[in-house]
């Protein structure tokens, strides 16, 4: 009886835990802010942001792999995903994919509006306020992605 009365404290302690974000008996994982500067933890190193929708596929695919050239080339830049939606949905998303990196939930758009975002996927490299590298909508996906994973190795190289 007294096992089953201290499971249950138990449970309900690291359920509250959770829900309250304390990270009392888990390991504690704040990977959603509200703001850029919140979710950059190296601001020395230039700054890879990935604006990406839940409702789009080809955001994840773009997101994903941005995650796995970095990691793979060993490229010493901040990834961060920029997303509009809700962040139940993205904590969801980051745990079905195990996306480790900071997201920005950016509600109300001002991450979107500053870097002119029209269209996800779009993605920016910035080095110390200064664009290095910006997606041109008018190009094509594969020829963008291609431009990125030139400019990080250029990065990667210095």
């Amino acid at each position: 009886m007294r096992k089953k009365a201290f499971l249950t404290v138990f449970c309900f302690m690291n359920f509250l835990s959770v829900l309250l974000g304390v990270g009392l008996f888990c390991e504690q994982r704040n990977r959603i802010y509200f703001s850029l500067a919140e979710a950059v933890t190296q601001p020395e190193r230039p700054l890879v942001l990935v604006f990406f929708s839940l409702d789009c596929h080809v955001c994840w695919e773009d997101l994903i792999e941005m995650k796995y050239f970095v990691e793979k080339n060993s490229i010493p830049v901040e990834l961060v995903g920029i997303s509009k939606d809700a962040p139940p949905e993205l904590e969801a998303f980051l745990d079905k994919y195990s996306f480790s990196y900071p997201v920005v939930c950016d509600k109300r758009k001002e991450l979107f509006r500053r870097f002119k975002v029209k269209l996800e996927p779009f993605k920016v490299i910035l080095k110390n306020e200064t664009i290095l590298y910006e997606d041109n909508g008018y190009e094509d996906f594969f020829v963008r992605r291609e431009r990125i994973k030139k400019c990080l190795l250029e990065i990667a190289s210095k």
